[in-house]
């Protein structure tokens, strides 16, 4: 014996939400989730310019070479800044490296940076579009 809609609802109660709400709930979900996933799009779509340290070398007490790669949009112009440091993680060495137009979207760059006291690490502290 099967239970009528009326029997059912006696017996556990109606629906929380009604099917019209149930709907307007999604819509506003949905639109919540595509404005969401546009503001993340444009955030990461507003950084044209991105450095990756590949490696460092020491080439003498105070010197470092450092090899890094840069990802722009071709024909942009950039520039990256560059810091040595020593084993205490304090800045020995400071370097803005231009970055001429490209022809490839990812272009290997290498510069060596004069120090003052020895190195024991690179890093790339920020590329910008010039």
């Amino acid at each position: 014996m099967s239970m009528t809609e009326e029997q059912r609802r006696a017996r556990y109660g109606g629906p929380l939400v009604t099917p019209r709400a149930a709907r307007l709930l999604a819509v506003a979900v949905s639109v919540v989730f595509i404005a969401v996933v546009v503001v993340v799009g444009l955030r990461f779509a507003d950084q044209p310019v991105k450095g990756n340290l590949v490696t460092y070398e020491h080439v003498a007490p105070d010197r470092i070479a450092v090899t890094f790669t840069v990802s722009m949009r071709p024909h942009t112009e950039a520039s990256c800044t560059i810091q040595a440091m020593n084993a205490g993680a304090a800045q020995v060495g400071f370097v803005d490296v231009p970055i001429p137009p490209q022809e490839q979207r990812v272009s290997r760059h290498r510069v060596e940076i004069a120090t003052q006291g020895e190195a024991v690490s690179a890093e790339i502290l920020t590329c910008t579009r010039r």
